[in-house]
C-alpha cells in the first residue's frame, strides 16, 4: 500500500535533496510506500508554476497529485488499490478536497487541522491567492471542502487540536457538521489544549499511533500483516 503524503499549498516546498522528514520513514518502515510531490501553487519554481491556483484553491493542486499517482503504475510494488491520503493543514484540506473530488482513487485519507472555508482563514493569506470574499464568491465556495463533502465515500480520520490558533477547530466542526447531515461515518480525534503544530509528546506519540492503526485497519490486506 502507499500513502500519498501532501501539503500542496502556497509558500511551501516539500520535495528537497534531503533525507525524508522522520514521519515518512515510520510510514516507511511500517511498510508503507510513499509518494510525495510538489504540485503546482507551490513555492520556489516560479511564478508561471505557482499562479494556476489563483482564485481556485483545491483545483490543480488535486489534478497534479493524480498525475503522481499515474507514475506509480510504473513502480512494481506499488498497490493503487490501497492508496491512502495523509496531510496536516493545507495538507488536511488537500487530503479532503482529493478524497472528494477523486474518491475513486483514494481508499481511505487523514486529514489533519484541515482549512474547511477559506472565508474563516487569515485574511493576509487568503486574499493574496483568492481575492476578496465579495467579490468571489463563487470560487471561494468552490474552494471550500464543505462544498464537496457529499461526494466522500470511503474511510476518513479527522484530527484537530482544540486550541488551534492558526487553522481554528471551528473549520473542523463545519465538517462535523456536514458530514452528520449528510449522514457519512467518520472517525474523529481531537487534542485539548494542542495548538496547530500538534508538537506535545504525548500529543504527537498518540497522534501517529493512531494515524498508523487507521491506515494498517484500511489499507494492509491481510498478506501484509
Amino acid at each position: 500500500p502507499v500513502i500519498v503524503y501532501v501539503y500542496g499549498g502556497p509558500g511551501a516546498q516539500k520535495v528537497r535533496l534531503e533525507w525524508s522528514p522522520l514521519l515518512l520513514q515510520l510510514f516507511a518502515h511500517q511498510g508503507f510506500g510513499v509518494l510525495e510531490l510538489d504540485n503546482r501553487g507551490s513555492t520556489n519554481r516560479g511564478r508561471d508554476f505557482e499562479a494556476p491556483l489563483y482564485q481556485r484553491m483545491g483545483s490543480v493542486e488535486v489534478a497534479d497529485q493524480l498525475l503522481g499517482i499515474e507514475m506509480l503504475k510504473d513502480v512494481s510494488w506499488a498497490d493503487l488499490d490501497n492508496l491512502g491520503i495523509f496531510g496536516h493543514s493545507y495538507g488536511g484540506y488537500m487530503t479532503l478536497m482529493s478524497l472528494c473530488k477523486a474518491a475513486s482513487v483514494y481508499k481511505a485519507g487523514v486529514a489533519v487541522a484541515p482549512v474547511s472555508d477559506w472565508t474563516l482563514y487569515d485574511s493576509h493569506y487568503t486574499e493574496r491567492y483568492m481575492g476578496l470574499p465579495q467579490d468571489n464568491a463563487a470560487a471561494y465556495e468552490q474552494s471550500s471542502v464543505i462544498a464537496h463533502l457529499d461526494k466522500l465515500s470511503c474511510p476518513l480520520l479527522l484530527m484537530h487540536g482544540m486550541a488551534d490558533d492558526n487553522v481554528l477547530f471551528t473549520h473542523s466542526t463545519l465538517i462535523m457538521a456536514e458530514l452528520q447531515k449528510l449522514g457519512k461515518p467518520f472517525d474523529l480525534m481531537t487534542y485539548p489544549g494542542a495548538k496547530h503544530s500538534m508538537q506535545e509528546t504525548h500529543v504527537s506519540i498518540h497522534r501517529f499511533n493512531t494515524i498508523l492503526t487507521f491506515f494498517n485497519r484500511h489499507l494492509k490486506r491481510e498478506t501484509d500483516a
